[in-house]
């Protein structure tokens, strides 16, 4: 029972019972209420709408009474039933956020007399990686936007803490879910929802899903506004995500090469282009088995309606795979720049390898990068050999010719052991399929198998030989030719340019590692189409926040920032305080002080240091 000044509170639950007049149906929901005595009568008041819970009729007085002990602070009236504890600290915390008013002087002193063995802290939510990316959703102005194009303000949260919640814990909708209801603080600053709940989740992920291209359109120039971005290069790839399941439901599931080696998935292709500082222009997803030279024109087409200015005199940086003839024809009639890998056979000679320049060295004056170029009036070629390239390859061949040798001298050997594989046709098989496994040095040996003359279906031996002017081949480790119409660039600004293509390469890392594209749980088409498409939109918060650090010479990843920040908390301190009314039990909602390098991160990004003011 809760006594305030002559007024008498008693505070229960009740069943209340609606009916829908268009269905008949009947909805029932526990309502928390208090009978209060005034000089009018007795009146009932509503305190908290519960909604459905799972409980008995007979333990309505038991969660009554603990939540009613939580607000006043009496450990003798709780429960021992943990289900109860749990339905009674969720009811009594959403009490306290919405009776809750803020400090008005949040530095004055003000001093009051309490119980300091009574002071408990509770509700610990996490709120430093939550109030970092939600500084950068309301630079982007993504709240706006989402209003302007008609979403209900009180779905906006639910979006909010879908993207965000990729960002700090990523995971499936039901993971997201629990993550802000029971670790962030999320809610308190993007404001409550109406009725969260993880099906309400999943209608959010279909809305955000509906306004894809206005939104993406929306933050491609959002985002060149505000960081003043040049916009003169685009680089495009694909990946691809793979399903837990069969994903029947799913027609863009299918089949393919997968890039995390899961053949025994299926998979789901996405295609981002970005510009040449990391942000995202545009994304698509494609079936899982999509050819890569099949999707440029598709991506090309829509990133011109999305934005049209975009279209003058941009540079297409891509990789060999998407290559193709057609790609590139399709590039000259668009008028759009390109450098890419040339396929094809190598249009350059042995010969030229002694005629490259270079144009990167170390400190030591050991050669990095040459380069050779040839050009016509339209087109330039350059060939270009990397020392680290040429390491790389050369370390991968000799590792595979040695694995390639030793199974073949395993082989060998087991012709002239007991119960080892002699039959011809067998060690025929097992050549072929150590071909396949070890492609590159299977090139550089003829390998023959002699038959037994009395014994046909046997094998004898095994030899092979190293094949003539291959050793002339590992010249060409390292090497790879690029082909442009970009014929006003030097050789240096050339390659400088096409090694940018990395910054695709790390985007792509960083949804796969750090905002949860892989694996995908959904088994619907739409459902799977809007958890990548909110990875791209947490990618787009996640760059933005890296690009600013970067601005103050910063340049750890997103990662390690969210695991430096995760220890900013917001809690609240219960405690009893001596009043003229009496002992009174007081709560006070607050955020832990920063830690001096978390205070560094919110100063590089230009925020308060204290997300949210005291409450009490």
């Amino acid at each position: 029972m809760l006594v305030k000044a002559d007024t008498v509170i008693v505070m229960y639950i009740k069943k209340v019972t609606k009916h829908n007049k268009e269905s008949d149906k009947v909805y029932e929901y526990l309502h928390l209420v208090e009978n209060i005595r005034t000089p009018k009568g007795p009146r009932q008041r509503l305190i908290l709408n519960l909604g459905k819970l799972d409980i008995a009729p007979e333990l309505y007085k038991e969660l009554a009474n603990y939540i009613d002990g939580i607000l006043q602070g009496q450990p003798t009236l709780f429960s021992p039933n943990p289900k109860i504890e749990q339905l009674a600290k969720k009811a009594a915390q959403r009490i306290f956020s919405k009776t809750s008013e803020p400090v008005i002087a949040e530095h004055n002193s003000e001093f009051k007399e309490i119980d300091v063995t009574s002071i408990e802290g509770s509700e610990i939510r996490s709120i430093g990686p939550e109030h970092a990316c939600h500084s950068i959703w309301q630079e982007l102005g993504l709240s706006e936007k989402l209003l302007e194009i008609g979403v209900s303000p009180h779905v906006i949260p639910i979006i909010e803490m879908l993207v965000v919640g990729r960002l700090v814990s990523p995971g499936s909708e039901l993971h997201t879910h629990r993550w802000a209801q029971q670790i962030s603080a999320i809610y308190e600053l993007t404001g409550s929802p109406l009725r969260p709940s993880s099906s309400s989740l999943y209608r959010a992920g279909d809305l955000l899903l509906k306004h894809k291209d206005t939104l993406e359109s929306y933050l491609s120039k959002r985002e060149q506004e505000l960081f003043s971005l040049q916009e003169k290069l685009c680089f495009f790839d694909l990946t691809n995500t793979y399903f837990e399941g069969e994903m029947l439901s799913n027609p863009k599931a299918k089949r393919g090469r997968s890039k995390e080696k899961r053949s025994d998935c299926k998979l789901l292709t996405l295609a981002l282009i970005i510009d040449s500082d990391g942000f995202a222009k545009y994304s698509q997803v494609f079936d899982g088995n999509q050819y890569e030279g099949k999707t440029l024109g598709t991506m090309i087409e829509a990133l011109q309606k999305s934005r049209p200015d975009l279209s003058k005199n941009q540079t297409i940086i891509m990789d060999a795979g998407i290559a193709t003839a057609s790609n590139i024809t399709f590039l000259q009639e668009q008028k759009w720049h390109y450098i890419v890998v040339n396929r094809g056979s190598n249009p350059f000679e042995p010969d030229d390898l002694k005629k490259m320049t270079t144009i990167r060295s170390d400190s030591k004056g050991d050669v990095l990068v040459e380069v050779l170029r040839r050009q016509d009036q339209s087109e330039t070629l350059l060939l270009c050999r990397s020392k680290g390239r040429q390491e790389k390859e050369s370390s991968m061949l000799s590792r595979q010719e040695k694995l390639f040798l030793e199974r073949l001298g395993y082989y060998k050997k087991g012709l002239l052991e007991k119960g080892r594989t002699k039959k011809y046709a067998k060690i025929l098989e097992m050549i072929g399929r150590l071909r396949e496994k070890h492609p590159s040095a299977s090139k550089l040996y003829e390998v023959l198998v002699t038959q037994d003359d009395k014994k046909k279906e046997n094998a004898i031996a095994i030899t092979w030989n190293k094949r003539q002017g291959k050793e002339q081949e590992s010249s060409w480790n390292g090497c790879y030719v690029l082909r442009t119409d970009r014929i006003d660039l030097n050789d240096k600004e050339i390659w400088e340019t096409y090694i940018m293509l990395t910054k695709i390469e790390k985007a792509f890392q960083t949804l796969k590692t750090s905002l949860g594209l892989r694996p995908n749980f959904h088994q619907k088409e739409q459902r799977a189409d809007a958890h990548l498409f909110i990875s791209v939109l947490a990618y787009h918060i996640l760059h933005a926040i890296e690009w600013k650090l970067k601005k103050h010479d910063d340049h750890r990843s997103w990662k390690t920032i969210r695991q430096i920040l995760s220890t900013h908390h917001r809690l609240t301190l219960g405690f009893q305080q001596k009043t003229p009314k009496g002992i009174e039990k007081k709560f006070i909602r607050i955020c832990s002080t920063p830690e001096p390098e978390q205070k560094m991160i919110y100063h590089a990004l230009g925020i308060k240091e204290i997300p949210l003011p005291r409450r009490k």
